[in-house]
């Protein structure tokens, strides 16, 4: 058994700034349970589904309680199918394309939703108390799922971590005693970025292999850097044989640089790109609208930064692009009201217009920063209680 203790002081500092750009940002909300709402609005299938968004009440609430989530699902003419269940900070659902299911993660149990509006629950051996910043994949070589859990720090000093994995029928689940920064996949081997969280210093990336219920994994050092400002604002995308992710450190005069990592998956070698400097007026509003901010579209790679702000990257030069903007886009401070997922060619917003009153799903074109459409999703407010987060936005389609 192993117990859990409080998150040392370098890894409190960086997994807190996740939380308090959302809590310091949006609405104040009261401590009493959220009242039950109506589980469904319409009945609608899976393959209808075109986009999801995941809201929960944060961990300090589901000490004294289950605490409330909603798992939102919307169509293409904007109708929603609203699903109630127990809180789980940074829950990240996960389709099986290839076996028409919807697979929920819960503290004990993993949900399966099937495209009939069918559901089974599946007891894990290994309970999770909070997931990471959008930590779910689909392997489409195994036609498996898998999931990343912060537990926390063990009595001997070992940060925790739990890998759950499966399909719809069958479901695993293991430790990892690594601090995970990010999370990818080639769609063969699941990749993490970890860190050391006692020392601050180091990064890694350990390469793992889901073989129904063994998982196998190796370990290798990638860069020797100074972690305590770390912050890798997306997750690892893969091309050919090589891995990518966008990371933020602040340089000695407070100035936050932004950078492009590239691992060769060989080799297991880093290289460096800079991308940007950030000025001293910065505020929070610079961080990634949400992990899956890092896209690839006709040869290059673009990120998606909090500001709108478009970063092209050229593989076949290693260079980085001229910037631009998101057509008309308005960065607000409430990081509860919008996220964004990066698809195929598009940029994707899912955002509340105050203006419309209604959520809405807006479509970028990564190339140019142009929007090409958006579908109004009236009815989310009121669909939910005001006392839970936005944790998770995905597109299952594109518009």
């Amino acid at each position: 058994m192993i117990s859990y203790n409080t998150k040392p002081s370098g890894v409190v500092k960086r997994m807190s700034l996740l939380l308090c750009l959302l809590i310091l940002s949006s609405t104040l909300l009261s401590c009493s349970h959220p009242a039950s709402l109506p589980s469904s609005q319409i009945d609608m299938r899976l393959d209808d589904t075109v986009a999801l968004v995941y809201y929960s009440t944060s961990l300090p609430k589901e000490y004294y309680n289950k605490g409330t989530s909603y798992l939102v699902r919307m169509n293409r003419e904007g109708a929603i199918q609203t699903l109630l269940g127990e809180g789980l900070e940074w829950g990240s659902p996960v389709k099986l394309p290839d076996q028409d299911s919807l697979v929920i993660q819960r503290k004990h149990e993993i949900e399966v939703h099937t495209n009939e509006a069918k559901s089974a629950s599946y007891t894990s051996p290994c309970p999770v108390s909070a997931g990471y910043r959008q930590m779910s994949g689909y392997l489409t070589g195994s036609r498996q799922y898998y999931s990343m859990f912060n537990q926390g720090v063990a009595w001997n000093g070992d940060y925790i971590s739990i890998l759950r994995w499966g399909d719809s029928n069958h479901h695993y689940c293991r430790e990892i005693r690594e601090f995970v920064e990010a999370q990818g996949s080639d769609g063969h081997t699941v990749y993490a970025l970890t860190s050391e969280h006692a020392s601050l210093q180091g990064l890694s990336l350990i390469a793992i292999e889901l073989r129904d219920d063994q998982l196998i994994s190796a370990k290798y050092p990638l860069l020797d850097i100074d972690t305590g400002s770390l912050i890798v604002q997306t997750d690892i995308v893969s091309v050919q044989e090589k891995l990518y992710a966008v990371f933020s450190t602040r340089n000695p005069d407070n100035r936050v640089k932004l950078q492009l990592m590239e691992i060769d998956t060989a080799s297991h070698t880093a290289n460096v790109y800079p991308l940007h400097t950030y000025g001293g007026e910065l505020d929070n509003r610079y961080f990634s609208l949400s992990a899956n901010s890092l896209g690839m579209a006709e040869g290059k790679l673009y990120y998606v930064d909090g500001y709108g702000t478009v970063f092209p990257f050229a593989l076949d030069t290693r260079t980085a692009g001229q910037t631009y903007s998101l057509s008309g886009f308005e960065p607000t401070f409430d990081r509860n009201q919008e996220m964004g997922y990066a698809r195929g060619n598009h940029y994707y917003l899912f955002r509340y217009d105050a203006a419309l009153q209604a959520h809405k799903v807006e479509q970028y074109r990564l190339a140019d920063g142009s929007l090409q459409q958006e579908l109004r999703i009236p009815k989310v407010k009121d669909a939910i209680s005001p006392e839970v987060y936005l944790y998770d936005f995905q597109m299952l389609s594109d518009l």
